[in-house]
């Protein structure tokens, strides 16, 4: 078995380390955040995640603190007239096998590292890597502290991976023209339009909104895309006044006591790398955001860090020899490679259609969904191959 260093303590750090303890391998994880950090956002886990988490006994936890969404309302936002909805709740599971859940990212995190604690995962906090440097035997992480042997390292730490940094020699990534605002609002300062069993998709001109309850309805979960040229930090945590948000989505005119309710607002640029072929160098790999960020039109960048870390523990499994080794880690990106390039696709393919300028076509596409909408198995059957798919 391996001695196994992970550089990120997020959702797909997290997953991976569990998984790949569960097999026996010793596992470590590296956090440079504080254990008292929160993202304070909301986040969606697809069936194709939840059959994986069940196979380690984690479905039961998150069912208790998601909501369950029976459906997904598609609405013009300028008019706010409803498009269609399409079926989610127990259509959507019996369909895959598996439900759609929503939750505080706080709370997803919070079950996977209590089931790392269970059995006897270390995480060490506050430890930001300054430096990698590997042999043909082992690999050296390097802190102000100290440093850490292992036989490899997993790579978890985000768009902004050091990790891939210093194995790749990458530029930073690109940004694509977008931005993205955060907030969460307590659903009693709201119209209960907003606080039902259902996600809200309100589509615009080059913007698009998703809104969904969390924390037992307490709270509505509001993310905000528009395309913009302006170039922004790539953090989670940039804070900005709501006044900002109200302008850019004025037109909006259903969300109009949503914005009167907005206390404290957060803004991300959309930034993407080029996908890579091979995931790995010598003894050092990629997983998550750190290889492939997935822009969050499909909502499925959880979903494929939880995927990665399930097939990354397969490949180990099946190819862990006592001499150390390597051939599971072209597995692992071959595995990996033109299903996750598939989804980063079909995710900008969505964030064109929500964003259409051109009237006409915005039209059409809103009656293509209309249409659609009388016959749920077509809209369905376009993602059938992501929510059926993947390794379970």
């Amino acid at each position: 078995m391996f001695n196994i260093g992970i550089v990120g303590a997020g959702i797909g750090g997290l997953s991976a380390g569990l998984m790949l303890k569960t097999y026996g391998h010793q596992v470590t994880i590296f956090e440079k955040k504080p254990a008292s950090f929160s993202s304070g956002v909301g986040i969606q886990v697809s069936s194709n995640a939840i059959r994986i988490l069940r196979q380690f006994e984690l479905e039961d936890d998150i069912i208790k603190c998601s909501n369950f969404p029976l459906m997904v309302d598609c609405i013009n936002g300028h008019s706010a007239k409803k498009i269609t909805s399409i079926p989610l709740g127990d259509y959507a599971k019996k369909k895959f096998n598996a439900g759609f859940y929503q939750l505080h990212r706080n709370d997803l995190i919070s079950i996977l590292k209590n089931k790392a604690d269970d059995i006897g995962i270390k995480i060490h906090y506050n430890s930001a890597i300054i430096d990698l440097l590997q042999n043909s035997s082992k690999v050296t992480l390097r802190f102000e502290a100290g440093q850490f042997d292992c036989d490899f390292v997993i790579g978890a730490d985000g768009i902004n991976s050091l990790v891939r940094k210093k194995i790749f020699f990458d530029k930073p990534p690109n940004f694509l023209k977008q931005v993205a605002y955060r907030t969460l609002i307590p659903s009693k300062k709201l119209p209960q339009f907003f606080s039902q069993d259902k996600t809200l998709l309100f589509f615009g001109s080059g913007k698009h909104v998703v809104s969904y309850p969390i924390k037992d309805k307490s709270l509505v979960n509001f993310v905000f895309c528009m395309d913009s040229h302006s170039y922004y930090d790539n953090s989670w945590t940039k804070q900005v006044p709501p006044l900002e948000l109200s302008k850019n989505f004025s037109d909006f005119l259903v969300l109009k006591d949503v914005f009167q309710e907005i206390k404290s607002l957060k803004k991300w640029g959309l930034f993407d790398y080029p996908i890579l072929k091979k995931w790995s160098k010598n003894r050092v790999l990629l997983l998550g955001d750190a290889c492939h960020p997935i822009l969050p039109y499909l909502a499925q960048g959880a979903s494929q860090a939880i995927e990665d870390s399930y097939v990354l523990y397969q490949c180990m499994k099946n190819n862990c020899y006592e001499d150390y080794s390597t051939d599971f880690l072209k597995e692992y990106s071959d595995k990996r490679y033109m299903r996750v390039n598939k989804i980063k696709k079909a995710s900008k393919q969505n964030a064109f259609l929500y964003h259409l300028r051109n009237p006409i076509l915005r039209l059409l596409f809103h009656l293509l969904l209309k249409t659609a909408g009388y016959f749920p198995n077509l809209i369905l059957q376009r993602f059938n191959w992501i929510y059926s798919g993947g390794p379970l």
